[in-house]
């Protein structure tokens, strides 16, 4: 990298050979820019294989060189020679920046989330914290404009590595891959624990993505891989126990809902004194046929008509059938007492207006987040709520 010795000669205080053979210790580099500023007509620009060589001065882009021996003269500075009007003939001297670009591929970049992003699992509906991490390989397809753009300010003799240019598209990168990931996980419908199977498809999915950003620099992305989607190992654990439990179905998972609806009466002011419900509910699955008779019995309190004028329970009235074994259930239910299965119907997307089925979390159509209508104040709850934000009434 000596600015004068076998590659490169002195005559006078100008340079009239100039080449670059990249770092002594042969480090993988990028961008050169060459120590030397004055130069003279007639001066021989030696480019190496996989190379280029690029004149820049005030600020622009100007003649491009690739590998081969060039003397250089103003046939072969048409852009030069404009900008300054450099005389014809004899060893004129003028100044002006030359960068060497590294044109080889460099396959063996890395890139990763430094820090974790939140998705909801589109099958389990449970928040988890994502890392992912994989690699890429990058080529320079457009020496000017990627000089212009994202190196013009290089100072003299500095060496660009790959790294550097790493770095400056991280945040890039992580932005849009994050996005691409929630998309597919909710488009497709699969759960954390089956990505595995999919990430061919999601690497081309983000390749597609950030090729248009890397494109605007004039960098090419060239195989890129997502290699891993995963949350920490103990989220990863509650997922797949998570898992396991729906997979029980019948009456584990009954007990488990009247744990839940229960915990919701408890917190929820506008069901005064029923907070006290909450002090046996660590007290194990050994109560649950006792606290399922608790909540029905309150179910059924809370849905007597005060206006009936014969002063007898109009309980019936609020009670549905299970679409699926035909037993009755206390209007406002998630899931049958009888054979556990969903009670809601379809919900209706707020965005688009697409029917999903109920249990989803966000649209199959469009992606947007499903809400519930609250059917007595009409406030949009979050789908994981079991009572209104605002008026406290069951969903």
């Amino acid at each position: 990298m000596a600015i004068f010795g076998k590659d490169n000669k002195k005559r006078g205080a100008f340079i009239d050979r100039i080449k670059y053979d990249g770092p002594s210790n042969g480090a993988p580099w990028l961008v050169y820019k060459y120590p030397n500023e004055s130069f003279v007509l007639g001066s021989q620009l030696i480019v190496n294989q996989g190379q280029e060589a690029l004149f820049f001065k005030g600020g622009e882009a100007l003649d491009l060189f690739g590998a081969g021996t060039h003397t250089l003269h103003t046939g072969n500075l048409p852009l030069l020679h404009k900008l300054v009007n450099l005389p014809f003939g004899g060893e004129t001297p003028f100044s002006a920046e030359i960068y060497y670009i590294n044109k080889t591929s460099k396959l063996n970049m890395n890139w990763g989330t430094s820090n974790a992003f939140s998705v909801e699992d589109p099958k389990y509906g449970l928040i988890l914290s994502i890392r992912s991490h994989g690699t890429y390989g990058l080529r320079i397809n457009d020496t000017r404009m990627f000089i212009t753009e994202l190196i013009g300010a290089a100072p003299n003799g500095s060496t660009v590595t790959y790294d550097f240019v790493a770095s400056y598209f991280s945040g890039l990168l992580t932005s849009k891959i994050k996005n691409v990931i929630s998309a597919y996980m909710i488009r497709k419908k699969i759960s954390f624990l089956e990505v595995t199977g999919y990430l061919d498809d999601i690497s081309v999915d983000c390749e597609k993505v950030v090729k248009d950003e890397f494109d605007r620099f004039g960098a090419e992305i060239v195989n890129f891989y997502v290699e891993t989607i995963s949350p920490p190992k103990d989220e990863f654990e509650k997922l797949r126990t998570y898992k396991e439990e729906l997979s029980m179905g019948g009456e584990f998972y009954r007990q488990r809902r009247s744990f839940d609806i229960m915990e919701g009466l408890a917190e929820n002011e506008s069901t005064g004194g029923l907070a006290n419900i909450g002090a046996g509910l660590g007290m194990g699955f050994g109560i649950a046929g006792t606290a399922g008779g608790m909540l029905q019995t309150i179910g059924g309190n809370m849905n007597l008509s005060t206006d009936n004028s014969h002063g007898e329970s109009n309980a019936n009235n609020n009670e549905a059938p299970c679409p699926h074994c035909g037993a009755m259930n206390v209007t406002g239910q998630k899931f049958c007492g009888t054979c556990g299965k969903t009670l809601e119907s379809e919900i209706v997307c707020g965005k688009c207006g697409k029917l999903n089925p109920a249990g989803q979390a966000f649209c199959g159509e469009c992606g947007a987040k499903l809400v519930k209508k609250c059917r007595s104040c009409g406030k949009e709850n979050d789908l994981m709520q079991k009572f209104c934000g605002d008026c406290g009434k069951p969903l």
